[in-house]
This record gives C-alpha cells, structure tokens and sequence, in this order.
C-alpha cells in the first residue's frame, strides 16, 4: 500500500465518519443521539476506509476522482479543525462552520483536479 492509497482510504473514513454521524445525530430527536451517531459513523468510516483501500487500485476515471475528492474533503477538515484548534493566527473566531465546510468543499475540488489532471 502506498501513500496515495493510505491517504485515499484515511480520508474517505473520515468523510464517511462525519457525514454519516451528523446524519444519525440530526435524524434522532433523541436528547442523546450522539450515543448512537458516533458509533455508527465509526462503523460506516472504518467500512469506506477499508473498502477504499482494498478497491482504490482498480478505480479509474470518474470514480477516481470521486474518491480523491471525498477523501480530500476529509483530510481537509481535519486540517482546518486542527488549525482552529490550536488557534493558529487567530483563526478560531473566523473558522466557522461554514467556513470549514467551504474551505474542504474547495480543496475537494482541487484535489479531484488534480487527480484528474494526473491521470491524463
């Protein structure tokens, strides 16, 4: 296993791990949903994760990209949320939620660019 397929499968965990964890929290109108969500977005990131990694050498085309971007998107969002976290610049007050998604929205964009730039 290589990097590209090492960070493919860490990011596509992650993005599989965020989106389906708020889909679980948002959908129960429980007072802990998060018991439930979290654990379940771990099942689901470790699944695309592990898929990803078995499956990503014999991707080609669009579905490549796809999953350079997903997995971009994920790696993004660590990356800021690092960033505000330790408060680099001053940064935290500007990082919103909005703003992360939008920054990692972009860098999945990039990212299936450049994939895409690569192949050809």
């Amino acid at each position: 296993m290589n990097t590209r397929v090492a960070g493919a499968s860490v990011g596509a965990g992650i993005t599989v791990f965020l989106s389906s964890a708020v889909a679980v929290i948002e959908l129960l109108n429980v007072e802990f949903s998060a018991l439930v969500g979290l654990p379940v977005g771990l099942l689901a990131g470790a699944a695309a994760a592990v898929a990803v990694a078995i499956r990503y050498d014999a991707l080609v085309g669009p579905a490549r990209y796809t999953v350079d971007a997903v997995a971009g998107f994920g790696l993004a969002i660590i990356v800021v949320l690092a960033i505000s976290y330790v408060n680099l610049a001053g940064l935290r007050s500007a990082l919103s939620t909005d703003v992360t998604v939008g920054i990692a929205a972009l860098a999945a964009a990039l990212v299936a660019l450049a994939s895409w730039r690569t192949a050809h």
